[in-house]
């Protein structure tokens, strides 16, 4: 039984969207494409228990926001947990090489 609702806010669906894009139609790879999505979004759904288990960001700044993180493949999946309403919002999946700190 899920006990969080994971909730993706607009930039997060739009930033999943250009991964699998740029795997598919730049990279020229759909299968891998597609299953690097797949584990993004397997990821993203098994936060529903227990995600605030996972840790603060290393910025002193954004950890006060509450932010957290998981990685995905080579993605970070940047998130906030609001205790009191049971939900995760998912924030931004980012590759992990870029500067995330100013895109959050």
């Amino acid at each position: 039984m899920s006990e969080f609702t994971v909730i993706m806010e607009p930039i997060a669906t739009s930033d999943l969207r250009g991964i699998l894009r740029y795997i598919q139609e730049t990279l020229k790879e759909p299968a891998i494409a597609k299953r690097v999505y797949l584990s993004i979004r397997d990821k993203i759904n098994n936060l529903d228990q227990m995600p605030e288990s996972f840790p603060l960001v290393r910025d002193d700044t954004l950890a006060q926001r509450g932010i957290r993180w998981i990685l995905a493949e080579n993605y970070l999946v940047f998130f906030v947990v609001d205790s009191s309403m049971k939900r995760v919002n998912i924030i931004r999946v980012l590759h992990s090489r870029r500067d995330w700190q100013n895109l959050l």
